[in-house]
């Protein structure tokens, strides 16, 4: 049995702004190989019930500019454990801007249990969401 740590990072990832960048360089910490699930367009859309500002390509972009060493994927609904089954997901990884159990809730209860994947809660970047940059961005073009 494998000791590696491969850990999962879901998010839309919208503006990544520097707590996206801090999240992810933290999770990468944690773990031997961090898998980053982006949101697809048609999902962000229905589960942020807002506009998304940069699409699916732009935000994986900015992403792989980061040079961080990630395994970037597409997620187009909220059923993560194909992924948990194809990388081996061992941590699942989030800000604190979300409470651990309705987050463990929203990814799916039975199979981060069944998969025995540890969920950790990371500090959330104080003074900073894509949602304040959403506004700011709506407010200068009015």
């Amino acid at each position: 049995m494998s000791s590696k740590k491969v850990g999962y990072l879901a998010g839309v990832f919208d503006f990544c702004h520097k707590g996206h960048v801090s999240i992810i360089a933290r999770s990468l910490e944690l773990c031997d190989k961090l898998v980053v699930a982006v949101v697809s367009d048609r999902y962000a859309r229905k589960y942020k019930k807002q506009e998304i500002a940069h699409n699916e390509n732009e935000r994986l972009n900015m992403l792989q500019q980061l040079n961080m060493d990630l395994t970037l994927v597409i997620v187009d609904n909220n059923e993560h454990e194909p992924f948990f089954n194809e990388f081996k997901i061992t941590h699942l990884f989030h800000g604190t801007d979300w409470d651990k159990d309705p987050y463990i809730d929203f990814m799916g209860r039975e199979a981060i249990q069944k998969n025995g994947i540890e969920v950790v809660m990371l500090p959330h970047t104080k003074g900073i969401s894509s949602t304040s940059l959403r506004n700011l961005q709506i407010e200068r073009k009015t």
